[in-house]
């Protein structure tokens, strides 16, 4: 029995103190206040949380967002100190207008990245990265799909922005389908051939998907888009199990493709959540504690048989490192005190094998 440690966490603009000709990192340069110093403060208490993380462990696999490329990643990674946690490295820059980008580590002991690439929503502007890993567990062979995103903002106001969320949010639903379901000539290749076995194996493909989506697990872009569901048995019941074989590879292709949101018991408990705000520019938030930080994971992910997410192991990261005591409010950082951390918190969770 084995495990992986992992973690999520929106850095909140981890800039270095360079003036990036390209990004619009105009309040991030040296100019406006954000010295060598205040950069180097900022990564070293980012990098005393991230080793906080899983009872002082450290974590195994870690996706970020709100760091500015693979250099500055690095830059967190060496402060951090495992020798272990190497970069899954992006050679597509970021199209992201302010230069933030999503970025993947991994523990060299217990994954082997053997896939990537970066997926771009064509909005107006370029959306973020959405960026996915293929890995390899070392010890068992499996394959674990990773998927870190970060989804456009909602501080322009809530509904303004959210056509921009339901965007992102089909487009990795596309995504996971694509890793769950054969196209459409090779399923009609194996329904021709009988093989109904190698069509129920990719039906439990283990996609895990991370990320700052913006959206709580309760709004309709996770839940009509990427159709991440509350319901356990929804996911890995036997109504959501590839039984026989449909009549037309539309049938096949077109059918439903439920995810499971292990974040929305966040929303039950009072002043539960990831992110704290106290209004947009056209909405003022009764309840101002916000999930936006999120696990989600496909039928696969849930078999306890091989690789699996714990369900019962994700939580919040809330201790006064990064977290105001006893409101549980992000302790964002300050480059004129060089305190805090992050607007967000982190969320952990354990893959089990």
């Amino acid at each position: 029995m084995g495990s992986i440690r992992l973690g999520w966490w929106n850095l909140q603009n981890l800039f270095d103190a360079d003036d990036d000709p390209i990004s619009a990192d105009l309040e991030f340069t040296t100019a406006k206040g954000w010295t060598p110093e205040v950069y180097a403060a900022k990564l070293a208490n980012l990098a005393v949380a991230v080793n906080e993380l899983h009872d002082g462990q450290g974590p195994e696999l870690l996706g970020v967002c709100e760091v500015e490329g693979d250099a500055v990643f690095q830059a967190l990674l060496d402060e951090i100190g495992n020798p272990h946690l190497k970069l899954v490295s992006d050679p597509t820059r970021t199209s992201d207008l302010r230069g933030i980008d999503t970025s993947v580590a991994y523990d060299d002991r217990k994954l082997e990245p053997v896939d990537q690439r970066s997926h771009v929503v064509h909005l107006r502007y370029a959306t973020r990265d959405i960026f996915e890993v293929v890995f390899e567990l070392v010890e068992t062979g499996e394959r674990l799909v990773v998927i870190a995103t970060h989804w456009p903002s909602r501080s322009k106001g809530r509904w303004r922005s959210e056509p921009l969320r339901i965007a992102v949010a089909e487009n990795i639903a596309w995504i996971v389908r694509d890793h769950v379901r054969f196209d459409a000539e090779r399923y009609l290749e194996l329904k021709a051939a009988g093989d109904l076995a190698a069509v129920q194996e990719r039906w439990e493909t283990k996609v895990l998907i991370m990320g700052d989506l913006n959206d709580e697990p309760s709004d309709r872009s996770l839940i009509e888009h990427l159709q991440a569901s509350s319901e356990l048995d929804r996911v890995t019941g036997p109504t959501n199990a590839i039984k026989e074989f449909r009549p037309e590879a539309i049938d096949y292709r077109g059918d439903d493709c439920f995810v499971y949101n292990a974040s929305w018991k966040f929303l039950t408990p009072e002043n539960t959540g990831t992110y704290f705000i106290d209004s947009t520019d056209d909405e003022v938030f009764a309840n101002r504690y916000q999930v936006l930080d999120q696990i989600i994971a496909t039928r696969g992910l849930l078999d306890p048989a091989g690789l699996h997410l714990d369900v019962g192991s994700v939580r919040i990261h809330d201790t006064k490192t990064v977290a105001t005591q006893p409101a549980k409010r992000p302790r964002g950082f300050d480059r004129k005190t060089k305190k805090g951390t992050s607007d967000h918190l982190p969320v952990t969770a354990l893959l089990a094998y």
